[in-house]
């Protein structure tokens, strides 16, 4: 059986028509289909890169019984005027050839995909990974917050009606975008190793050192301020005076210059450091092993993964309400999206404490070990059994 899978994430391809992703969608990600489906067609963006060095740090997606179908970008109004025809062949003629479909939303791709299959009559799930609210209305200008309703309530729609629905979260996500009569399933899209007892005993040693400066730490692209990486910066600038000697490091892709230009008015430039990307894995955990207190001060996320890998390095951690942040961390240690004041109170209160940097190593550190590849694997196993299943069955609807 062969499934499209759709969704807007920008891939990066070269001229031996190999596809590479910036560490969220590898070759592994699709090996989860591939134990149920024997084809996928992964239908996204895409741009060409036009030397070696640009795939640096991204990770190889293309693989064995995976192709890929370039769709250009829906997200914004001229696009949507002048692409979506184009848009509509091409995936009517993948979904055509396709037994079902899986859309990741909120998505523009997704969204044109699961109105296809139904129109065509094919099998479809969706995986819910973010509020498309909280993403379009936090995203930065007037165009996003006037879609926000539009997309939300477009989203609503398909999730209620999808046979098949998989969340990223346990709660937060279900509620915003109930399915009403299909087959669900919470469960992360995070990926991290067994955890090893040794990373934890390396983070209470480190707490119990005590070294200068200490280093904080906010993993997410610099595009946009969906991350919250100005309330951070605000919030280090108020209480600045107050703290011990600090850093903050921020990694993730996108133009640093505007946050270089934010930190220096706070008066932050010799505090703040920005390091790019790092391929994931092995080099995003020694990262985090050197951060001392993971901040998430986000405006919108699904269950994010950063956080939950700085958890497996037994990172204390504070972050906003948004999404599904409340699942992972104990709410005294939350603040409203945008509170830089509150912030600013958590950390004060808290960078210091190295008896609430050990409990809270310890507890982040178990409670990441519900979010294990292991254990993750056999939750999705058995909904993408059941929707393939399904499909076999020749069923559209439960």
């Amino acid at each position: 059986m062969k499934v499209l899978w759709a969704h807007d994430h920008t891939f990066y391809f070269n001229d031996s028509g190999k596809f590479f992703s910036s560490g969220k969608l590898p070759y592994s990600v699709w090996e989860r289909y591939l134990t149920v489906f024997d084809e996928i067609t992964v239908a996204s963006r895409a741009k060409k890169i036009s030397s070696e060095t640009e795939i640096v740090n991204k990770s190889l997606s293309s693989g064995k019984n995976v192709e890929f179908v370039v769709l250009p970008s829906l997200s914004n109004p001229v696009n949507k005027l002048t692409k979506k025809g184009y848009i509509e062949r091409v995936l009517t003629e993948s979904i055509a050839q396709s037994d079902a479909v899986i859309a990741r939303l909120p998505s523009e791709i997704g969204s044109e995909a699961v109105a296809i299959a139904k129109k065509l009559k094919k099998p479809f799930a969706v995986e819910m990974v973010a509020c498309a609210w909280d993403a379009l209305w936090n995203y930065g200008n007037l165009q996003g917050k006037a879609y926000a309703p539009i997309a939300t309530l477009k989203t609503k729609a398909q999730v209620k009606e999808a046979p098949f629905a998989i969340y990223v979260t346990k709660q937060f996500l279900q509620h915003r975008y109930p399915n009403t009569s299909g087959y669900t399933e919470g469960c992360s899209d995070v990926e991290i190793p067994d955890l090893c007892p040794e990373v934890l005993d390396r983070r209470l040693r480190k707490i119990e050192a005590g070294a200068k400066p200490v280093i904080l730490g906010l993993i997410g692209n610099l595009n946009g301020k969906t991350k919250g990486i100005a309330t951070a910066l605000e919030a280090l600038a108020r209480v600045k005076p107050k703290l011990p000697a600090f850093e903050f490091r921020v990694l993730g892709g996108g133009d640093k210059e505007p946050w270089e230009e934010l930190a220096a008015k706070f008066g932050l430039q010799e505090h703040v450091r920005f390091d790019g990307v790092l391929q994931s894995g092995d080099a995003v955990f020694e990262w985090l092993d050197q951060v001392d207190l993971y901040l998430q001060p986000s405006f919108q996320e699904g269950l994010p993964r950063a956080t939950v890998e700085a958890m497996s390095r037994g990172c204390p951690v504070i972050g906003s309400t948004a999404g599904g942040i409340p699942e992972l961390i104990d709410p005294r240690y939350l603040h409203k999206p945008g509170n830089d004041k509150h912030l600013a109170r958590l950390i004060e209160q808290y960078i210091s404490d190295t008896r609430w940097m050990a409990e809270q190593a310890q507890a982040n550190y178990r409670k990441a070990g519900n979010y294990t590849k292991n254990q993750l694997d056999q939750e999705r196993q058995e909904f993408w059994e059941k929707f393939s299943q399904f499909v076999k069955e020749g069923k559209t609807q439960r």
